[in-house]
């Protein structure tokens, strides 16, 4: 599978976490034994504005894990996009079991 936070992994991610973006995005849900918290802190000024969107993932039945997602929102004043970062880190379990649920979760996608 692909490494944790390149370009495929974060979109499956981003296909997984898209049940908690609504107009007012939700805070907790949870998929498939994974629960899911985001936390998010934003910033605007006069010439620039951003916005920290922090995404955790925990499994708490073994075998266990957390995967945390971070994503950056860099906005001019006019309120455009300049820079959107984002990365991702296995915080606690094992890499093999975050990518065999994230590979069970692509699987279903594609299957709806």
């Amino acid at each position: 599978m692909r490494k944790i936070g390149d370009a495929s992994f974060f979109r499956i991610v981003d296909r997984l976490l898209d049940p908690g973006v609504t107009r007012t995005p939700r805070a907790r849900w949870s998929i498939d034994g994974v629960n899911w918290l985001r936390e998010r802190h934003s910033y605007a000024g006069a010439s620039h504005g951003f916005t920290i969107e922090v995404t955790t993932g925990t499994r708490a039945a073994k075998p266990g894990w957390t995967l945390v997602i971070v994503k950056e929102y860099w906005r001019d004043a006019g309120g455009e996009s300049m820079k959107s970062p984002q990365w991702a880190h296995i915080e606690a379990g094992s890499r093999a079991d975050v990518v065999a649920w994230l590979e069970r979760q692509e699987r279903r996608l594609e299957n709806e």
